[in-house]
């Protein structure tokens, strides 16, 4: 008993002294960097950061979709089977056209049962919220606010009720996220029964509308459908582009002869122009980054499929885009900014680069002067873009063998060279 009692004496000592040990060795270390730092000459110092420039532009353009307008002998009420936008099977039906009409009482409430039951239907949510869902639907919120003030002071109402609904949709969303309702579904029922009474209302025999091939379907036309299609697009000039802007613009929809219509295929086009200078910059068949202004910012990925007619001032463009982006209406009119070209690599300050001779081939070497410790080292740099102030210098693939004599991130760049070179110890 007295000998296994001096064994855990022995091990607490045992710990206490390398306990004590530990912070001893951490005393001196602090105390050796605190001196050693006294000992260096002040010199000014910034990190190698990463930084990103970007080359892009503000363009307005015209939406061209390969579609298919319908007319129906009956000019009664119609009947839809699919939802807006729906991708329909081949050789199924998706409308039903009545011989009589006149219900237009039913009509009116039909566009506006529709019109909230698209709203509820989008609001639900799939799946589990995290805080960035939340964060992403209140900037969506506070994005929308904003666009309702600026087409109300442009007094665009059809962008102002285009905007609304969208904003309906993601307060309707926010109170789910904040647990204050469950979901729509109920709701979603009771109106859904309510349509189907009011469809059942309609008289006269039925003449059935069917998808001829695989199509997205749509309930209604912009009038637009048969004056931008590819045939004109394929002719279309830089002042008819131009011409088409102005227009689609100032009515986004006009009368339409047409019931419904299909959209075949998930690619559309979008004509538009540029100044020369910038049609310089662009490639055909390269891919470019888009941020449509829609009622809300829409990221897609564009083609440029041709640079067409170019006068002493614009050029003609023409995209595509192969991306069907989720609740676009395709409003004929868009404005986007066009993502030219990015660059990033490490922030140089001008001030800092040097030039040196390299002793071993006689050829100039670009740099700057890094500190490492008290020790001054050169590090080479490659120059790939120019902005106010600094140079934008290029990562260095660590891949490489001689990596290490480039600069790396976070290296603490010397700002005042004067008096610097490459080995200099800057001790007091």
């Amino acid at each position: 008993m007295e000998e296994q009692s001096t064994t855990v004496k022995k091990a607490r000592f045992s710990n206490a002294w390398k306990a004590l040990v530990i912070l001893i060795s951490l005393l001196i270390i602090y105390t050796i960097y605190h001196v050693a730092s006294g000992l260096v000459e002040s010199v000014k110092t910034t990190p190698a950061g990463l930084v990103e420039q970007s080359t892009s532009v503000i363009l307005q353009g015209v939406i061209f979709r390969e579609e298919e307008t319908i007319q129906t002998e009956n000019r009664g009420d119609m009947r839809p089977y699919l939802y807006d936008g729906e991708l329909a099977t081949v050789d199924s039906a998706v409308a039903a056209v009545y011989s009589k009409g006149g219900h237009a009482e039913a009509n009116t409430k039909i566009a506006e049962l529709e019109e909230k039951l698209d709203i509820l239907k989008k609001s639900n949510v799939r799946g589990l919220v995290s805080i960035v869902d939340i964060e992403r639907l209140n900037s969506e919120i506070s994005q929308l606010y904003t666009t309702i003030m600026l087409a109300v002071s442009d007094g665009d109402n059809y962008k102002v009720s285009r905007a609304q609904k969208e904003l309906l949709i993601c307060l309707n969303t926010l109170q789910i996220y904040e647990g204050k309702v469950k979901n729509y579904n109920s709701e979603i029922k009771r109106i859904e029964n309510e349509l189907d009474a009011l469809y059942n209302s309609f008289e006269g025999e039925m003449e059935y509308i069917y998808a001829d091939k695989s199509g997205y379907f749509y309930h209604s036309c912009d009038g637009y459908e048969n004056e931008l299609n590819s045939d004109v697009l394929e002719g279309l000039s830089l002042n008819g582009v131009k011409e088409l802007v102005n227009k689609v613009q100032k009515n986004p929809v006009k009368k339409s002869d047409f019931r419904c219509k299909f959209v075949y295929g998930s690619t559309w086009s979008i004509a538009t122009y540029c100044a020369n200078a910038t049609a310089s910059l662009l490639e055909v068949g390269k891919k470019y980054d888009v941020v449509l202004f829609d009622v809300k910012e829409r990221h897609l990925t564009f083609t440029l499929e041709k640079i067409g007619e170019s006068d002493g001032e614009s050029t003609m463009l023409v995209f595509s885009c192969s991306t069907m982006p989720e609740d676009f209406d395709y409003t004929r009119y868009q404005s986007f900014r066009l993502n030219i070209s990015s660059t990033e690599g490490y922030r140089v300050p001008k001030e800092a680069l040097v030039k040196l001779l390299d002793k071993q081939t006689g050829k100039e070497k670009v740099g700057v002067y890094v500190l490492n410790a008290s020790v001054v080292e050169f590090k080479r740099v490659d120059i790939i873009a120019e902005s106010e102030g600094y140079y934008i210098v290029e990562k260095f693939d660590k891949s490489k063998e001689n990596y290490y004599e480039y600069l790396n991130l976070n290296d603490l760049i010397i700002l005042e060279v004067a008096g610097m070179y490459e080995g200099k110890v800057l001790t007091k």
